[in-house]
């Protein structure tokens, strides 16, 4: 990890405390999801001993799933890949191996994954989170010293009484056994955008809620697409098309709250015809195969932003330290490539006896996901507001897609392979063999 050019003044570095007793891990992650179970596989594979909290009920490995599929992209595909996960993710889907972006009936940008330089994989790769999830559980349960338990509840976060000063906390679990406390050296709030972690710990966060504007449809993959990611700038917003798992087209359209309210809450066939315009390549296709509304979802999102990911023994990951909109695709990404840098950064701070590493973390990591967040608050911003500028000129209509329409994708280089300052450590995550001795150097 880079160091970065001035430590970060949010929280003062603290002592780190050990375990409390034999019992107690050394690191208890609330969030038994996607980047709370590849934390806690490379913490295990590094030699500590980890808790997982979650409180949902164990999975039924390969049972039915929720419909989310993200797409990874190279840098977190090499981790996976590292830990020999990959070949069991890629199953049932097709990769992404180029993209082009279209505005005004012209491909104005495109990019091939095989044409980045370092790059781990040649390819990004829609995965359903599910499998994910699936993938991770079954690489935790094998890994010593690593333990899930579900269906359980954190109820606070007590000061600990066995440490004379500081902000340590320990942790109030509920299980099936009843109720205890445990004192790990480290508690990770891996729970999401809605962390209880976070709140308990007292650490404040601003948060920018989109209770609408993201909509996307769900086809059978036609035979003429292939391996390609392809985003169409319309006059309302850009239209996001992208192979999925299970051999599915995914149409995602971005656009502001007014509109896409007023899309999703009228007709369906409207609503069609939108897509069919927005994405010209494939508008017989959607016509002739968007059949009804199981096959339209639609999602909230939000931007949070807590003032620190560090507090005390207290140590926010992933969504729960900075959640962000599903515009750019970057939300598990960012997850996960957190958990890969900070399992090394825990690891040293564990063998230091104090957060020193996780504030430099958070020095190298906060500035880049708070530019990426201010880069989707004003894109989003600037729909909102050609939106308000279409309906006073239009007397409240507003024109289909094909049009030639503002906005910008993100950089595509960094969302391909991560934050610059953290490719080493990204690249390196993966490696440590099995039952490395913890804090060992």
């Amino acid at each position: 990890m880079s160091e970065p050019a001035e430590p970060t003044n949010r929280t003062a570095s603290a002592v780190l405390p050990g375990p409390g007793t034999a019992a107690d891990p050394d690191v208890a992650i609330v969030g038994a999801g996607p980047a709370g179970l590849l934390l806690g596989l490379l913490l295990g594979r590094r030699g500590r001993r980890v808790l997982l909290i979650e409180r949902e009920a164990a999975p039924e490995i390969g049972g039915p799933g929720n419909g989310i599929c993200p797409i990874l992209q190279p840098a977190t595909l090499g981790i996976l890949d590292d830990l020999g996960l990959l070949p069991d993710l890629a199953r049932g889907t097709t990769p992404v191996t180029h993209g082009e972006v279209v505005a005004g009936g012209a491909v104005v940008a495109g990019y091939a994954y095989a044409g980045l330089p370092d790059a781990p994989v040649d390819y990004a790769l829609p995965t359903s989170i599910i499998q994910l999830r699936d993938v991770l559980t079954e690489a935790v349960r094998a890994t010593p010293g690593v333990e899930i338990v579900y269906g359980a509840t954190v109820h606070g976060l007590p000061a600990r009484d066995d440490v004379a000063a500081g902000a340590s906390r320990s942790l109030l679990l509920e299980t099936a056994e009843g109720t205890r406390t445990l004192r790990p050296s480290l508690i990770v709030g891996c729970d999401g955008k809605r962390s209880a972690v976070r709140d308990m710990a007292g650490i404040s966060s601003q948060v920018t809620e989109f209770r609408r504007g993201y909509l996307e449809l769900r086809l059978p993959m036609p035979e003429f697409w292939g391996g390609m990611m392809r985003a169409y700038f319309t006059s309302d917003g850009y239209m996001l098309g992208t192979p999925i798992a299970d051999d599915r087209l995914l149409l995602v359209w971005i656009t502001d709250e007014e509109t896409a309210g007023r899309a999703a809450d009228g007709p369906f066939e409207e609503l069609v015809e939108r897509y069919a315009k927005g994405v010209p390549d494939a508008a017989d296709w959607i016509r002739a195969h968007a059949h009804d509304r199981s096959q339209l979802r639609e999602f909230p999102h939000h931007i949070v932003r807590p003032d620190r990911w560090v507090d005390g023994n207290v140590l926010l990951v992933g969504d729960s330290a900075h959640g962000v909109h599903v515009y750019g695709g970057q939300g598990l990404n960012l997850s996960l490539q957190d958990a890969a840098c900070l399992a090394d950064a825990v690891d040293r701070a564990l063998a230091e006896a104090d957060t020193n590493e996780l504030h430099r973390f958070e020095a190298v990591r906060m500035p880049f996901v708070s530019a990426f967040q201010d880069m989707q608050e004003l894109h989003l911003a600037a729909l909102a507001a050609r939106s308000a500028r279409q309906g006073s000129t239009q007397g409240g209509r507003h024109s289909g897609g094909g049009q030639q329409g503002g906005g910008h994708l993100p950089e595509f280089a960094p969302l391909a392979l991560g934050q610059p300052e953290l490719r080493d450590a990204l690249a390196a995550a993966g490696r440590v063999p099995a039952g490395s001795a913890g804090g060992a150097r």
